[in-house]
């Protein structure tokens, strides 16, 4: 895997340092934010997404549900045609380069060398699935990514040493938001369980990641920028909808 992908578009084009990110950011100032509508730039992110995964909804099926999630949030105001009109803007934007690696497949080869628990592999599944919410995408191989998932909730548990005794963990799927991440979680740990061995399995974890042949200050980079990332949320979901609301509607009238 991490040959293709630093062979692959992903790789030459979509990885970057602090530096280049920040720079790139700078169009900002000319193309401020507040001249799209956030609602339809994540409703057309959807409907191209599903185009290019082979998995296509149809356009009117994707504003449907964009008007249910964002019911209490102001609703969604546009039909078909404005749909249509911002996905040929973000193909214009990605300069067509459509071709990205997910820390996913990654995430189940560390973990069947482990030997890691079905439930900590869903922990790991549900923490990829929230960097896509910040940059690490754009800073990180995705491995690296992988390997920062499937460490963290391990070392929540504390130890030095990691057991895979086999025993079953009932594919807990506490905190899942959507059916797609619990097929997927849940397939993950299901796998990986069919393909550990029957014997006991006893590792050094630091030993583990230390034969890995990934930067581990990198590891301590993405670790740090979840557990920050979910004290963010914290303080969001304290947050009644109207008061968001109405800091979205200010943000886009100024």
């Amino acid at each position: 895997m991490a040959a293709n992908f630093w062979a692959s578009s992903h790789g030459k084009q979509w990885l970057l340092s602090r530096q280049q990110l920040q720079e790139s950011r700078k169009e900002d100032l000319k193309n401020s934010y507040r001249g799209s509508e956030p609602y339809l730039v994540a409703a057309t992110c959807m409907y191209l997404a599903c185009k290019i995964e082979e998995s296509p909804h149809h356009i009117k099926s994707v504003i449907t549900e964009m008007k249910h999630v964002t019911a209490d949030k102001g609703g969604f105001q546009y039909e078909n045609h404005k749909v249509a009109e911002m996905e040929f803007y973000l193909l214009e934007e990605l300069n067509f380069n459509m071709i990205v690696f997910h820390p996913y497949r990654a995430l189940t080869t560390l973990a069947q060398d482990l030997g890691t628990k079905n439930e900590d592999v869903q922990r790991a599944w549900f923490i990829v699935n929230d960097t896509y919410k910040t940059d690490m995408c754009l800073l990180y191989p995705p491995y690296v990514i992988a390997t920062a998932a499937l460490y963290l909730p391990i070392a929540l548990k504390g130890g030095d040493q990691y057991v895979d005794n086999n025993a079953s963990n009932g594919n807990s799927a506490q905190g899942v938001t959507t059916r797609g991440a619990k097929r997927g979680a849940t397939s993950a740990a299901t796998n990986n369980g069919n393909n550990n061995n029957e014997a006991t399995k006893v590792k050094d974890i630091r030993q583990w990641f230390a034969l890995l042949n990934v930067d581990l200050d990198q590891i301590i980079d993405i670790v740090q920028e979840i557990i920050s990332l979910y004290e963010v949320w914290d303080d969001y979901n304290k947050k009644p909808p109207q008061e968001i609301h109405g800091i979205l509607q200010r943000l886009l009238k100024k």
